[in-house]
């Protein structure tokens, strides 16, 4: 929990008392590889701080899984178009491995928020991040090759090359594994 601490107290620029009464009301669930945080009909009444592991986050057309995104340590997690809306979750966000998260239900957000006007500023700066990384993605996504999203992501996060199957990861690029496995060799040839 330090770790997640520090991380909190850095991206918001909070106090140590800020931090305290920010996680007070966050509870330690240990998932299980595969286990569901948030199932695709279920409206989603919290947020997830993940301390250890990885989730992924999937729309579902036609029997196929579709990568939305992906949840790694020190990072929230949250179907937040449901949490704001009100409505079902359209997706299924899950482990890929054994997670520990801290969760916040919406009704013990809502009561800190009351209390502490530094939790309306950091809601804002979390919207603001989440809208620019949403704006890169689908920019990436408009104007960028598969190569490019590759190296991309690859650049943000070098683990997930060992972290995540390679279905998921070319399911989150929008190519098929096998362009993705050419993409990888071509890229490896350069290197060497």
């Amino acid at each position: 929990m330090n770790i997640l601490r520090e991380h909190i107290r850095s991206l918001f620029k909070l106090n140590e008392e800020e931090v305290s009464v920010f996680l007070a009301e966050f509870i330690r669930k240990d998932l299980q590889k595969e286990e569901v945080f948030i199932a695709e009909g279920e409206i989603c009444h919290k947020i997830g701080l993940i301390e250890k592991g990885l989730m992924v986050c999937t729309y579902h057309k036609n029997g196929n899984e579709i990568i939305d995104e992906f949840a790694f340590e020190n990072g929230f997690v949250t179907n937040y178009y449901s949490f704001l809306t009100g409505t079902p979750s359209e997706k299924t966000i899950r482990c890929i491995e054994d997670t520990t998260v801290y969760v916040i239900s919406r009704q013990s957000l809502e009561k800190v928020s009351r209390h502490y006007a530094f939790i309306e500023r950091m809601a804002g700066m979390m919207n603001e991040r989440l809208f620019l990384r949403t704006h890169d993605r689908v920019k990436s996504m408009l104007l960028d090759t598969a190569t490019e999203r590759y190296q991309k992501l690859v650049a943000h996060r070098k683990d997930m090359v060992q972290r995540i199957p390679q279905y998921m990861l070319a399911s989150y690029l929008h190519v098929k594994p096998e362009t993705l496995s050419r993409i990888r060799k071509k890229l490896a040839k350069k290197i060497n």
